[in-house]
């Protein structure tokens, strides 16, 4: 049989010599795999004629290249959009796919060298290729690592809803320039090679990495066309190396993912610094690094299933993952320090983590804080102002987010409390979450306050913009936090600048819609931890406010006099008791017990002063309370009867500080002055009548102390009184108690008294 014919030696349009040899070798076999409907030679050869010209000095000929005209020809149809012929538009075709190739071939080439120089130099030649071969797709070869940069940056859209837009136009931008797209992610890729050329390229590692060098070209070419193809490129990059961090997150057990994000991450704040300019885009998408919450509560949950090997992993990944994340926030403070037109956008991030609002685990938010706090903020004037306006920016998302959610919370809370009215149960605190709903808002909108509130120890002035958004209408959560968070604010700033000082600066810039968080401020200046009593120099401050701030009826406004009651002199009191007897009960019980808060032990007393021609006692004992309420003349204080009468009967309802002890304590006092000639208050009998009712442990001491005294300071003198005591011993005169009845005291009654009583 004829033997039939080789292939290769009739079809093969290239001779095999030396060259065909040589190129060979050079491209590991690459040219060998012609296919043959591409009617193009390898190098492009066939495109190009070349003339020799006269020999030069040098002795060389002079060498001409020239384009074949019907290829220059075709070109420039395809380029001036003209119509062209089947097999012109073959030829583009054909065009771009040997471009493609000869890319992908550079590429890999450059990535897998061994001279960091042979490398370098094909990095520059792949970077201005990329560039310039718009509409090229990736080769085959590296196809996958353009699939990878469309994914991050539809991923990072997602995550990233304030930078849609620019985002959305880097997108763009890679699916109209795959080869760019390629070029930023290559390295960002698994690769299948073998482990010397992981070696080789590991050690081609250089600053003038592919996607610099992609970059920079893009820089370059900005000033002349596309001003934004830099900037889609630097968010095309970003992008990538956020999504391979997040891979690395997702598959803890690949190693080589493992060893591709943190390469990147750690390599990123060099690649960043040397890039010719940054934007806020790109600053957003270095601030998702830190979005490792769920991946640190994954690895930090321990299964019983789970082995020392898997424990051990998942230990390594999450130390890997706060690395990366940590690394974001020295990027951060880096572009903070060294770029000015950026350091408002870095320091935005920087204090969005740290206040919450963009995603960050507890331990990422903690570094963000203290880099906000005690790196940016002291480094310089300017630093300080931009973190104040970024803190003033997240309260402000804070306050429109609790008004926004403000219905949602109220309609949360009247069905929580309905819930606990009919299982008999109460909240303890009038500050403590009332439903999940207030509960998770609360969460949401403390760590801006805590943070704008540390910065207000340091700059006094933005405790106005703290009261202002608190008392907005809706943001009730917002102000719930601030009043929880107020007593840190209030001794950090007193122990800063004093107590007299901050509390007369405060007071000066908030105004009367904001005075409900003034009064919480001013209160917390003065806790009741401290044993020792409120500084003169408070009280005098606090007097001046009190003076300057009016109420509705033109008068000082008692409310701002009440945070230092407790250090006020006794005999002052007693000339500001009235104003809070006019007040509602909120504001009387709130006075009565800053009276007290530091006379515990001297409740059930009345104390005399030890110099009668000089007044030292300070605040107001329980049971001095109970007496002056009683001597208050309502006439000449322009009170009504009624609420002369309210008013002791709020304290007497009030039974876990006007315990019976206490009321007996001002029962026996006022009766020991009745004895000694005063006359009983109005509202002695009554108090004693409803004193009857609600506390039956002082029945007996009624019985055979108190009554008997009343008659022996001749209580029937007094119409009104004698009513009263006539009433009290009819009730108490059959209690059913063996040894308790009133019968010993109305027996001590004159004839004329007891036939009336009997009467």
């Amino acid at each position: 049989p004829k033997r039939p014919p080789v292939a290769l030696s009739k079809q093969r349009k290239q001779p095999i010599d030396l060259d065909f040899v040589v190129d060979a070798v050079l491209s590991n076999g690459a040219s060998l795999t012609m296919e043959e409907n591409h009617w193009y030679d390898r190098d492009g050869g066939d495109g190009w004629a070349i003339e020799e010209g006269e020999v030069g000095e040098d002795g060389r000929p002079v060498l001409t290249f020239k384009m074949n005209s019907s290829v220059l020809d075709a070109g420039m149809k395809i380029a001036q959009g003209e119509k062209v012929k089947e097999t012109e538009k073959a030829f583009a075709e054909q065009s771009k796919l040997a471009s493609s190739m000869a890319f992908s071939r550079v590429l890999m080439s450059s990535s897998t060298a061994r001279s960091s120089a042979v490398a370098d130099f094909g990095k520059q030649i792949a970077a201005r290729l990329a560039l310039t071969l718009e509409g090229v797709k990736p080769a085959r070869e590296i196809e996958r690592s353009h699939v990878m940069a469309v994914e991050a940056v539809e991923s990072s859209i997602k995550k990233n809803a304030e930078t849609e837009e620019e985002l959305a136009g880097a997108l763009e931008f890679a699916l109209e320039n795959p080869l760019v797209s390629s070029s930023l992610a290559y390295d960002l890729t698994p690769k299948d090679l073998s482990t010397d050329e992981i070696e080789v390229t590991n050690s081609a590692a250089s600053t003038s990495a592919l996607a610099m060098r992609i970059l920079n070209e893009a820089y370059v070419c900005s000033f002349n066309e596309d001003k934004a193809k830099y900037e889609k490129c630097l968010d095309l990059f970003v992008s990538s190396v956020v999504n391979a961090c997040d891979l690395s997150n997702q598959n803890p057990k690949d190693n080589e993912r493992k060893r591709i994000a943190n390469a990147a991450a750690s390599s990123l704040p060099h690649q960043l610094g040397a890039a010719p300019f940054l934007t806020p885009s790109s600053l957003n998408l270095v601030s998702s690094l830190c979005d490792i919450d769920e991946v640190v509560k994954k690895f930090s949950t321990k299964t019983p299933s789970q082995t020392i090997a898997e424990a051990a992993a998942a230990r390594t990944a999450k130390a890997a993952a706060e690395k990366r994340a940590t690394a974001a926030l020295l990027i951060l403070r880096d572009v903070a320090f060294q770029r000015d037109a950026l350091r408002g956008s870095a320091v935005d991030a920087a204090v969005a983590i740290a206040s919450g609002r963009l995603p960050a685990s507890a331990q990422i938010e903690d570094k963000a804080l203290k880099l906000v706090m005690n790196v940016i903020f002291p480094k310089n004037l300017d630093c300080s102002d931009k973190v104040i306006t970024s803190a003033a920016k997240e309260l402000e998302f804070a306050t429109r987010f609790a008004i926004e959610n403000h219905e949602k919370i109220t309609k949360a809370n009247e069905a929580s409390a309905r819930k606990k009215d009919k299982h008999g149960h109460s909240s303890k605190s009038a500050l403590a979450p009332q439903s999940d709903e207030e509960k998770q808002a609360l969460d949401r909108v403390r760590k801006p306050v805590v943070l704008v509130m540390a910065l207000a120890v340091r700059r006094p002035e933005i405790i106005k913009a703290i009261m202002e958004n608190g008392c907005r209408d809706g943001a009730d959560v917002l102000a719930k936090a601030i009043k929880t968070n107020m007593p840190k604010l209030a001794r950090a700033a007193a122990t800063k600048h004093g107590a007299a000082k901050i509390a007369v600066q405060v007071a000066d810039m908030a105004s009367e819609k904001e005075a409900p968080l003034l009064i919480c401020f001013l209160d917390n200046l003065v806790t009741a931890a401290d044993k020792s009593v409120p500084s003169q120099e408070l009280i005098d401050a606090c007097q001046e406010i009190q003076k300057a701030r009016l109420d509705a009826d033109g008068k000082p406004d008692i409310r701002y006099i009440m945070p230092v009651v407790s250090g006020v002199m006794r005999v002052e009191l007693l000339k500001e008791l009235p104003g809070f007897v006019k007040g509602s009960d909120e504001i009387l019980k709130t006075a009565l017990h800053r009276m007290s808060e530091r006379l515990g032990r001297y409740s059930m007393i009345f104390r005399d002063e030890p110099d009668p021609s000089e007044n030292t006692l300070r605040g107001m004992s329980s049971c001095e309370q109970m007496v002056y309420l009683h001597q208050l003349d309502f006439h000449a204080i322009g009170i009504p009867q009624k609420r002369y009468l309210d008013v002791i009967r709020v304290c007497l309802e009030d039974d876990e500080v006007f315990n019976d002890r206490v009321v007996q304590a001002a029962l026996d006092y006022i009766s020991g002055k009745f004895l000694e000639g005063e006359s009983l208050p109005l509202a002695y009998m009554r108090t004693i009548i409803l004193t009857c009712s609600k506390h039956e442990s002082l029945h007996s001491w009624i019985c055979h102390v108190l009554l008997p005294r009343l008659v022996e300071g001749q209580v029937y003198s007094d119409k009104r009184q004698w009513e009263g005591w006539m009433r009290c011993a009819k009730m108490l005169e059959n209690t059913g108690d063996q040894g308790i009845s009133s019968l010993e005291a109305i027996d001590k009654l004159p004839e004329e008294q007891k036939n009336m009583y009997r009467a």
